[in-house]
């Protein structure tokens, strides 16, 4: 992989809360726990989940060039309907709002709550 792709995860993993390091990812990843779809200019991790009644894709991690992930975009599409997905969910900072696919809704909007500091208030 690139180093202008692997510059661009670690970005993507700043932004997605630091949840997971870069080994944290390749070891899912090598594990078959998180799927890997990508080219020269872009990358797509996903994880197949198994909620008690539906079966769907989450993507993890969408990083690189949009020209480059618009290409990877049908394989993601594929492997879900071959993995007998319900449905594909994604979430991301909000300037994808505005190159989203004309299919894809807005179902949700994340709000977060910093526990870690004590700057909030118990209801």
């Amino acid at each position: 992989m690139s180093d202008f792709l692997l510059k661009r995860m670690e970005k993507a993993l700043r932004f997605g809360l630091e949840t997971h390091t870069m080994a944290d990812v390749f070891r899912s990843l090598e594990t078959g726990e998180m799927q890997l779809f990508s080219n020269e200019e872009g990358v797509c991790i996903t994880e197949i989940k198994q909620a008690p009644r539906k079966k769907y894709m989450s993507i993890f991690l969408v990083a690189g060039r949009l020209t480059a992930l618009r290409k990877i975009y049908p394989d993601v599409i594929k492997y879900a309907e071959e993995h007998d997905c319900s449905f594909i969910l994604g979430g991301g900072r909000m300037g994808w709002t505005k190159v989203a696919y004309p299919e894809w809704s807005k179902q949700f909007v994340t709000y977060k709550l910093d526990l870690t500091k004590e700057t909030y208030h118990a209801w």
